[in-house]
C-alpha cells in the first residue's frame, strides 16, 4: 500500500525533465563520436550507465530520506575513505588521479562525494535547528565539505573541487549566516586572490588569461574554447541536424562528448535546441525549489536546496566554460556529459529531491 501511495506521489515533472536531459545527452554523445575510431561505442556505454543510474535513483527514492540522513555521516565517511584510496591506488588519466578500478568497473569517487556532501550537510543543518552559524559551525561545515574538496584538489582535479563551493555557500546561507558576513567573506576572498596567483600552475594561469583575452593563444590553450564558439555559431537558429555537426564529428572540438557536449547540442540543434535544453534544466531546478518549499520538514527542505545548489552551480560553470566566459577547468554538464559516475551521482541526487517531494503526501 505504501509503495502504491509513494508511486502515485512522485513528481513526474522532475522525472520527465531528468530522463529527457539524459536521453538528449546520449544522442549528443552518439552524434559527436559515432564516426570516431575507439569512441563509436561510447553512447552504448553511457546508455548502460544510464540504466544503472536509473536503478540507483529508484533505490534512493524507495528508502525514506530520514533513513538516508540517519546514515549520512557513515556514508560520507565511506566516500572520504574512497577519495583517500584514489590518491594511493587510483588510475591516472590525463594527468589526474581521479578513478578507482575494481574489477571491470572504473568509477570516480569525487562525483559520489557531491551527493554525500549534500546529504550530510542537510542532516547537520536539520539537527541544529535555527541556532545560526558561528565560528564553530563555520568550521564544522567547512570540514564536512572541505575534506573531500581538499582530497579532490590533491588528485589534482581543481574543477571538480570547485563544484563543492556552491554547496558549502548554500549550506552557510541556509544555516543562518548573516548576509553581511557572507559579503565580507567574498570581498576578503577577492582581495586574497592575487596571493593565490603565484601558486597556480602555468596552464591554469594561461586559462584564466585566455578568458580575459580570447585571442591570446588561439592555437594553443585557447584552441578548445575557440572551436567551441565556432560550433555554437555554426549551428545557427535551427542547427545542422543530429549527426551532421562538423566541429565534433571531424574532431576539431576536443572533449566534445564530455565537457563540451553542450557545444555539440548547439551545432546539431541550433539556438532553439540549446534553449530547449537549458529550459529543461531551469524547469528541473525550479521543481527542486518547489519541492523544498513543500517539504514536510527542514531536513527535506535542506536536501532539496543543497542538491539544487550543486546542480545549478555545476551547470553555470559548464555553460561559462563552453561560452568562454570562465576558464576551462574540466567540469561536465550534469546528466548529459559522458561519464558514468557523474550521471549516477546526479540522478541519485535528483532521487533525493523526488524522495522528499513524494513523502510530503505519504507520511
Amino acid at each position: 500500500m505504501l509503495r502504491r501511495r509513494l508511486l502515485a506521489s512522485l513528481d513526474l515533472h522532475i522525472v520527465v525533465a531528468t530522463l529527457s536531459l539524459a536521453a538528449i545527452g546520449i544522442l549528443a554523445i552518439a552524434s559527436a563520436t559515432l564516426d570516431q575510431p575507439g569512441r563509436s561505442g561510447l553512447w552504448l556505454a553511457q546508455s548502460t550507465w544510464f540504466a544503472l543510474a536509473l536503478l540507483a535513483a529508484v533505490a534512493v527514492v524507495s528508502v525514506d530520506y530520514h533513513l538516508w540522513a540517519e546514515f549520512s555521516f557513515l556514508l560520507h565517511g565511506a566516500v572520504v575513505v574512497l577519495l583517500g584510496l584514489v590518491l594511493l591506488l587510483g588510475k591516472e588519466v590525463g594527468g589526474n588521479r581521479s578513478w578507482l578500478v575494481i574489477g571491470p568497473i572504473t568509477f570516480q569517487p569525487s562525483e559520489l562525494a557531491k551527493w554525500s556532501t549534500c546529504l550530510v550537510l542537510a542532516t547537520y543543518l536539520s539537527e541544529r535547528g535555527r541556532a545560526g552559524v558561528g565560528v564553530r559551525q563555520l568550521l564544522e561545515m567547512g570540514a564536512l565539505a572541505g575534506i573531500p574538496m581538499a582530497l579532490i584538489a590533491l588528485q589534482p582535479d581543481m574543477g571538480t573541487a570547485l563544484t563543492f563551493v556552491p554547496i558549502y555557500v548554500a549550506a552557510l546561507v541556509l544555516g543562518g549566516l548573516r548576509f553581511k558576513v557572507l559579503v565580507a567573506g567574498t570581498i576578503l576572498a577577492l582581495l586574497l586572490a592575487p596571493l593565490a596567483w603565484g601558486h597556480l600552475k602555468d596552464y591554469q594561469r594561461e586559462r584564466i588569461l585566455t578568458v580575459l583575452n580570447p585571442d591570446r593563444d588561439p592555437s594553443g590553450i585557447g584552441y578548445q574554447v575557440r572551436q567551441s564558439k565556432i560550433a555554437i555559431g555554426s549551428g545557427g537558429l535551427m542547427g545542422k541536424g543530429l549527426f551532421e555537426g562538423t566541429q565534433s564529428r571531424l574532431n576539431f572540438l576536443p572533449a566534445q562528448h564530455t565537457d563540451f557536449v553542450l557545444s555539440v547540442v548547439c551545432e546539431d540543434l541550433g539556438f532553439l535546441g540549446a534553449a530547449g535544453v537549458l529550459g529543461l534544466f531551469y524547469y528541473l531546478l525550479f521543481r527542486g525549489i518547489a519541492s523544498a518549499r513543500s517539504a514536510q520538514d527542514r531536513l527535506g527542505m535542506y536536501i532539496c536546496l543543497l542538491v539544487v545548489a550543486w546542480l545549478s552551480g555545476q551547470l553555470a560553470i559548464n555553460v561559462g566554460m563552453v561560452l568562454g566566459l570562465l576558464p576551462t577547468i574540466g567540469v561536465p554538464l550534469p546528466l548529459m556529459s559522458y561519464g558514468g559516475t557523474a550521471l549516477l551521482a546526479a540522478m541519485a541526487g535528483i532521487g533525493l529531491v523526488v524522495n522528499v517531494s513524494a513523502r510530503r503526501f505519504v507520511n
